[in-house]
């Protein structure tokens, strides 16, 4: 028997099967705003940041201190320092037998060289002889080197430094360029750009851009600074400026030079410098301990609470 459904019964059924649908479709609607909220709370909730603690590589100069064996500085203080950083006139040779101590321990030498003429001499290439064999025996010894040429430059002091020997910013380009491309084989050897902290004289064609060679010619940015009185400077006056100037580059930076004098106030520039301060200067990649003795003292146990407060801020 074949059942027909009347009018009626079939307007009823139509609307029931409607009003399913139209509950599913509510189903779905509501579901889809429930997922949807949740995921625009969660894209609306602040990020968490993640704190990384940053971690400075650390050296020393410990040329004529009273324990200026690196076994027995690296003793003293109790850890093992990353650069190892030597002085070196352009009448010597390159220190290839540092070779054992410094390259085979993983250390990074740091070379600061010093020539005793101006930029003349090095842009008419009179020493190109010595530069080379330097840069060949560079890239003989094999491991990292970091050469430091002209340091501080924006200083009128040296042979080397503004307003020395017909000197010039402009000069000093040249001059950097030239001993650059005679490096251009030695591949493990980086260059490290060096200003004193301050400008002397601070007068125009002596400031920090003025030596700017361009990025294609430095590999690491860095200034030297030292406070000579006690209180004298506090860490962030000694650096703020300068790490300011130079972050623009974009190039890592390390603090190649520095040191505070023996006095009351050494132990809590060593701490709130080293120990915070250092970590919160952009591109910062390391520093470097001038540790010489006499006056002023600049040794990190020139008194007890200091040689406590360095010991403390190394890695």
């Amino acid at each position: 028997m074949i059942y027909i459904r009347q009018p009626l019964e079939l307007i009823e059924l139509v609307k029931y099967k409607y009003m399913k649908y139209q509950i599913l479709i509510l189903v779905v609607v509501m579901g889809l705003l429930v997922t949807n909220t949740n995921l625009l709370a969660a894209v609306n909730q602040p990020v968490k940041t993640v704190k990384v603690k940053k971690t400075l590589l650390w050296g020393a100069f410990i040329g004529d201190a009273a324990n200026n064996d690196l076994t027995n500085f690296e003793s003293l203080v109790g850890k093992k320092m990353n650069y190892y950083v030597k002085f070196e006139s352009w009448q010597n040779n390159f220190p290839s037998e540092l070779v054992t101590n410094i390259g085979k321990q993983k250390k990074t030498l740091v070379i600061f060289w010093e020539p005793s003429f101006g930029y003349d001499n090095i842009i008419n290439k009179s020493q190109d002889t010595y530069i080379k064999k330097f840069a060949a025996d560079a890239k003989a010894y094999g491991y990292p080197v970091i050469l430091v040429p002209f340091p501080e430059m924006n200083l009128n002091e040296e042979a080397w430094g503004y307003g020395q020997s017909n000197n010039t910013a402009a000069k000093f380009k040249l001059a950097w360029k030239h001993v650059h491309s005679l490096f251009a084989k030695s591949s493990n050897v980086k260059f490290g750009l060096a200003y004193n902290r301050v400008s002397l004289p601070d007068v125009s064609g002596n400031k920090f851009r003025d030596y700017y060679p361009g990025s294609a010619y430095v590999n690491y940015l860095g200034v030297d600074g030292f406070n000579f009185s006690d209180p004298g400077n506090n860490f962030a006056q000694t650096f703020d400026k300068p790490m300011k100037e130079l972050s623009i580059y974009n190039k890592p930076i390390i603090i190649f030079s520095m040191a505070t004098v023996a006095g009351p106030s050494k132990a809590n520039w060593i701490k709130t410098g080293l120990g915070s301060q250092v970590k919160t200067y952009k591109n910062l990649v390391g520093w470097i301990w001038f540790n010489q003795g006499g006056s002023p003292n600049w040794l990190i146990d020139s008194d007890p609470s200091s040689f406590q407060a360095f010991k403390n801020v190394l890695p």
